[in-house]
């Protein structure tokens, strides 16, 4: 059996999931086409409103500032992996984690939500720790997060690593 991830773009138009497989949607705010696209959703593994509230800030302010990457820059800042793994540990969390492990040792088990990258995704940690205790059960992300290209812009010279503070002050252009 294998636990998949997918985002809701993705589902059915480049990756479909078989007949007999459970497809939850795992997403704090439902729009009305996630029931038809899911089995049903599960908000309570869903990332805490605060966490979620806090990653789209520093999101959208990355994005503002033209950087590169601005999911990757919000997933360090605001701490999100530990913080969402705690949020797994809580007495809700815990009970559906239970739940779907049962259910990937009978079936393929599907997790959706709306970042297409798993990389900077609570899916991929939902996934993990769903497996995490199951040996005889994979995860396959999809799209795989190795082919999705990064948006890395080469190092000005200005601000190279090399640069110190001395040459910030002085304007140095050289």
């Amino acid at each position: 059996m294998t636990v998949r991830t997918c985002y809701f773009g993705g589902l059915n138009s480049s990756f479909d999931p078989a007949d007999d497989a459970d497809v939850f949607g795992v997403v704090r705010y439902p729009q009305d086409f996630v029931e038809r696209l899911t089995d049903r959703n599960v908000p309570a593994v869903a990332p805490p409103e605060e966490l979620l509230n806090a990653f789209k800030t520093v999101e959208e302010a990355a994005e503002n500032n033209g950087d590169p990457n601005p999911a990757a820059i919000a997933w360090d800042s605001v701490r999100y992996e530990s913080r969402y793994l705690a949020h797994l540990e809580r007495a809700g969390p815990k009970l559906v984690l239970e739940e779907l492990r049962g259910r990937a040792l009978e079936r393929d088990v599907w997790l959706i939500c709306w970042e297409k990258d798993a990389r900077w995704c609570h899916r991929r940690l939902l996934a993990n720790a769903v497996v995490a205790k199951l040996e005889e059960v994979d995860v396959v992300h999809h799209p795989d997060p190795s082919t999705i290209p990064l948006d890395v812009e080469e190092p000005d010279e200005k601000t190279s690593p090399d640069a110190s503070l001395a040459d910030f002050a002085r304007g140095d252009d050289d």
